[in-house]
């Protein structure tokens, strides 16, 4: 089988661990195990004997994640490796090779390779900056016209942008139009900068499979904890699926993530990383009107900013050259789909974005047009 190179994956493998200021990550900065339990029950984890556990998700836990979206209940969630696997068991489960899958751009670009290689037909849904990122309600019905599913990312991923209601109803209109599955990869979802928490679109139509995970607004990627929310009948082919891949998530991961999911522990974690998300999107802003030939859309969520720049310079060798002369390492644009753009990690300690800025600010001396 054929799998094209997922080239942010790729090159974030690659070089992440070798610079001193790396801005590629979309999620909040990582809290510690006794920031989540405490100190008394972190002490207590060392005792948890190293058993498989339940594959599929200790019930609690699975109870806890269908406590954020409202009417699902534990039958609904699968637990997996991180969101990916979510993503790739879920489309296993769903379709076959020849299928329409709509796919919009920009995006973590997993659905589109992994779509590819598994034999679907991926068309993209073209977004764009002058819409804030929405969706246009005739060019999605043309897109969409006889797909069997519609894959969005809300919060979207690298745009930090929110769906409007009017994108939510010309999703769900579209769906319904074509009995399609909408696939939406919830993961930045908790993580808003400048509003109310995003609205789950569970619930807003019975073919609705939402993919999210601890990674990014939980901040806990190293738990590599994620799930499923599907009906019932599709949870139960995703974990048929997954007796193939990794048959199930690691014990420890799943304790600390039944705390993470408690609704009191969810409130709190995601208060902290709102207010870094807010101090940082600031401090973007600041650096932002100092380069006035540089434009972006303050994002509404996630741990990132897209930032469109003037050189005539290809994203990837502006990541490239930024990271060889001044030791940091951003995301281009393009391999999110979209060139003359970069996306930066804003979930980062704030000192660390601050010396990212003042760095690229000596790059951009040296590289004016």
């Amino acid at each position: 089988m054929k799998f094209d190179i997922f080239q942010m994956e790729r090159n974030q493998t690659l070089f992440e661990n070798d610079v001193e200021i790396n801005l590629t990550e979309s999620g909040v900065h990582p809290w510690s195990i006794e920031d989540i339990l405490g100190e008394e029950a972190a002490c207590d984890l060392l005792k948890q004997p190293l058993g498989y556990g339940w594959t599929d998700g200790r019930p609690s836990l699975r109870a806890n994640i269908a406590s954020w979206y409202p009417g699902a209940t534990a039958a609904n969630v699968l637990v997996t490796n991180g969101s990916s696997e979510a993503t790739m068991i879920a489309l296993m489960a769903l379709f076959e090779p020849g299928d329409s899958l709509v796919f919009a751009l920009p995006n973590f670009m997993q659905i589109d390779g992994l779509g590819r290689a598994l034999g679907f037909d991926i068309r993209r849904l073209e977004l764009s900056g002058d819409t804030d990122w929405q969706i246009d309600p005739a060019h999605l019905a043309k897109v969409a016209a006889g797909a069997k599913a519609i894959a969005v990312t809300n919060p979207a991923n690298p745009t930090g942008s929110v769906l409007s209601a009017a994108s939510r109803a010309a999703l769900v209109e579209a769906a319904k139009r074509n009995d399609a599955w909408l696939m939406v990869d919830e993961i930045y979802r908790g993580g808003e900068i400048d509003g109310a928490e995003t609205e789950t679109l569970w619930g807003s139509y019975p073919k609705v499979v939402v993919t999210s995970s601890l990674s990014k607004s939980f901040a806990c990627p190293g738990l590599r904890l994620g799930w499923v929310v599907a009906p019932a009948e599709v949870v139960a082919s995703a974990a048929e699926r997954q007796d193939y891949t990794t048959i199930g998530s690691g014990i420890l991961s799943q304790i600390l993530a039944e705390e993470v999911m408690r609704p009191e522990t969810r409130g709190r974690l995601l208060a902290r990383g709102r207010d870094l998300l807010r101090s940082n999107a600031d401090l973007v802003a600041q650096w932002m009107a100092q380069h006035n030939d540089w434009s972006w859309r303050r994002p509404q969520a996630g741990g990132m900013a897209f930032l469109r720049y003037p050189l005539d310079m290809p994203s990837e060798v502006f990541s490239q050259k930024l990271r060889e002369e001044e030791s940091v390492f951003v995301v281009a644009g393009s391999w999110f789909g979209i060139e003359n753009h970069i996306r930066i990690g804003i979930g980062v300690p704030t000192e660390v974005l601050r010396d990212g800025l003042a760095r690229m600010d000596r790059f951009l001396a040296r590289h004016k047009s």
